[in-house]
């Protein structure tokens, strides 16, 4: 038999697709120090923390003119440094991991420092290195001394990738069942898996997002549609939820293959037996049990074919709602009034009962 290869795929690699196609997921991603949009706005800033300040203006000899061009001369070179002092200050307004603010106050200090020395000398351009520097190590947590935490981030990057990728590690796996990623949709594993990543979900307030509550919403609802689909056709499972429990040995044995027509075969056989011998009162009692054996199966299926057809109309009802998140344009309230309107709530876990609620409270969806 041929080896199933499960082809290289590099979960954080879709995830920086995802951040690319999802800017509100950019702010999460900066928090584990992946944000390039910062890093660039850091080059842009530290460009200009090296540009020069405007030129004085050329005498011409005329009183007026030549004060008047002096003082917007003034206000030109004030504002050329602050505005370079307000884009450090909104810089470090923008998600980065919490472990490297420990350098914030430095900056602010020596922002502070320059300002004053542009009130005490108007006119001259206060020396920037420093504050050239300090921007430049917030920046990069590479050069970063021992006082970051790299071990938070670590753990941090590690959270995300774990809650924000198992909607792809879904995706991938419905896309190619043969890797065998997860349990099957159907199964209770896969449902014990779903309730512990829906409560990660709901436990990591910063990864949460309208985008996510979605996706973990339809991962809920696909579930639930696999189990019922597997339900409705499963002939076994309805006959083992009906509890059809006449006396025969495919109730004692279900493993056993072919139990029900070994068990029937036996019984004609010893009837069989039964006649030639001439023990009639076994016969007669033989001849009765295999009679109300067929009037009892014959009950039976008709009990298993209503139960399917019930099962089925569930899954019509259901996929409807199913659909509706699935498109992912849906309102969370409406999808609660189906669900009691159609008594599909105890299909529902806790887990996602409580997402959908939260996310009905919020609304905007």
């Amino acid at each position: 038999m041929a080896e199933n290869k499960k082809p290289q795929w590099d979960i954080w690699k879709e995830l920086e697709e995802l951040r690319q196609r999802y800017k509100e997921l950019a702010p999460m991603f900066a928090r584990v120090g992946v944000a390039p949009e910062f890093a660039q706005m850091v080059n842009n800033l530290r460009l200009d923390l090296q540009r020069r300040p405007p030129s004085p203006p050329l005498n011409t000899g005329e009183r007026d003119k030549d004060a008047q061009a002096q003082e917007e001369y003034k206000r030109a070179f004030a504002s050329h440094y602050e505005e370079v002092f307000f884009k450090v200050e909104n810089c470090l307004r923008m998600p980065w991991p919490i472990e490297a603010q420990y350098l914030v106050p430095g900056i602010l200090e020596e922002v502070e420092n320059q300002r004053r020395a542009l009130v005490k000398n108007p006119l001259v351009s206060p020396p920037l290195e420093k504050l050239d520097a300090l921007v430049e190590e917030y920046a990069n947590l590479d050069k970063m001394d021992d006082r970051l935490d790299r071990n938070a981030i670590g753990v941090r990057r590690a959270q995300l990738t774990e809650v924000l990728g198992f909607p792809l590690i879904v995706r991938r796996q419905l896309a190619h069942p043969e890797w065998e990623l997860l349990p099957p949709l159907a199964s209770d594993a896969y449902r014990q898996l779903l309730n512990s990543k829906i409560e990660n979900y709901r436990a990591a307030g910063w990864l949460q997002s309208k985008l996510f509550d979605k996706w973990y919403i339809a991962l809920e609802f696909d579930a639930i549609w696999a189990r019922l689909k597997r339900d409705a056709n499963d002939r076994e499972r309805i006959i083992s939820q009906l509890k059809l429990n006449w006396p025969k040995l495919g109730n004692w044995a279900p493993d056993f293959p072919h139990a029900d027509l070994v068990w029937y075969l036996l019984l004609v056989l010893l009837c069989i037996i039964a006649l030639f011998a001439e023990w009639w009162w076994a016969a007669g009692g033989l001849l009765i049990w295999l009679q109300l054996s067929v009037i009892i199966e014959k009950h039976h299926a008709q009990l298993v074919i209503k139960r399917r057809q019930a099962l089925l109309l569930e899954c019509g009802r259901f996929k409807r709602i199913r659909d509706q998140i699935s498109s992912g344009k849906f309102d969370p309230s409406t999808v609660l009034r189906q669900l009691k309107q159609f008594n599909f709530r105890h299909y529902v876990s806790e887990q996602g009962m409580q997402l959908l609620q939260s996310m009905s409270m919020v609304g905007g969806f």
